[in-house]
């Protein structure tokens, strides 16, 4: 089987201080057939500065004259993509060694294998000290996944395509677009190649996402709409057929409303009257969360604390408690990203 050439499509805004180190993350990659491409919405900073500054033919980029916003500008960037794989790639986030590489041998495995998906994990002040992981279908080896599984390995599939970086979908079975709700935009043709196609989740760490530069830290607008809300338009759209009732029910109630952790972002991020929302949203698709004392303790919690507290508290927990639960995660990463380790 030839090999097959990605488009690694980055959408950016104001990334100057960050994208250098990401395209590093790339551009050090054991498989090298790729065509970067980058479409930046309209940044203030000097972002295009910085990716010109690496001066290689593989890297694309292109400006809009306006700020489309996440959803527009992620979707046209998709149109620009020449390869056989869309490989999406937040500005912000760093790849693991050989990441592409076992990528590509996820798709080599079939024609009929529709996108790849990963574990990965969150880094605040240094890239050695995850603080926070989500979970690995198996540890021990790679798994294909279909839409005939059971809900708890759909669901999982699910979580982990929530982050953009390193999910990769055959462009010849995208025929869904990116969806103008922010938290599932990318999700949406991510769950539609799911509906007709196998999925491979690796079994290896191989992305870190960067915390502190994170949107939902600093753009409060993109809680305009419920969160809560968002996902289960989301599962309504992508399976309304009667076959998934049984799963839109248990996605809805065991994995959306169920995301009390959720609540400490709204309130350190966006409008009070917004954690007010999602802990009505809450109640509204799962009853049974009025007996829950974790739904107690987040609701209330969030209810009385202050952000200016809030904030520094679930730092402090993340980098001196949740790190020491995952000491164990492996990453390994180029050595031209790790001098200019922060």
């Amino acid at each position: 089987m030839n090999d097959l050439k990605f488009s690694i499509l980055i959408p950016t805004y104001n990334g100057a201080s960050v994208i250098g180190d990401t395209l590093r993350s790339l551009l050090s990659q054991s498989f090298q057939n790729f065509e970067i491409i980058v479409q930046d919405d309209a940044s203030k900073d000097n972002t295009i500065g910085v990716i010109e500054s690496f001066n290689d033919p593989r890297i694309k980029i292109s400006k809009n004259e306006k700020n489309l916003g996440y959803s527009e500008n992620l979707e046209s960037l998709s149109k620009k993509a020449a390869g056989d794989i869309l490989y999406l790639m937040g500005q912000d986030d760093i790849l693991g060694s050989g990441a592409l590489e076992e990528t590509h041998k996820a798709f080599q495995i079939s024609d009929d294998i529709g996108a790849v998906a990963r574990p990965y994990f969150w880094f605040d002040e240094k890239i050695t000290k995850p603080v926070r992981a989500t979970g690995q279908l198996n540890p021990e080896k790679n798994e294909i996944v279909t839409i005939k599984d059971d809900f708890a390995r759909i669901i999982l599939t699910i979580d982990v395509a929530g982050q953009l970086s390193g999910l990769a979908l055959r462009k010849k079975y995208l025929d869904t677009p990116f969806h103008k709700d922010i938290f599932p935009c990318h999700v949406y043709p991510f769950a539609a190649i799911l509906r007709k196609h196998p999925i491979v989740f690796l079994k290896d760490y191989n992305l870190a996402v960067r915390i502190r530069s994170s949107q939902c830290r600093s753009v409060s607008s993109i809680y305009d709409k419920s969160p809560i809300e968002s996902w289960v338009d989301f599962w309504n759209n992508v399976f309304p057929e009667k076959e998934f009732e049984p799963l839109l029910k248990y996605a809805i109630k065991n994995y959306v409303a169920n995301n009390y952790v959720g609540l400490v972002q709204i309130r350190n991020y966006a409008r009070y009257k917004y954690l007010l929302r999602e802990i009505r949203m809450l109640l509204k698709y799962r009853r049974q969360n009025i007996y829950s004392p974790s739904f107690w303790f987040f609701s209330l919690g969030c209810m009385v604390m202050p952000p200016f507290l809030l904030i520094p508290l679930v730092d402090w927990y993340k980098n001196k408690i949740n790190s020491k639960k995952i000491e164990h995660i492996k990453f390994e990463y180029s050595p031209d990203y790790e001098k200019n380790d922060r």
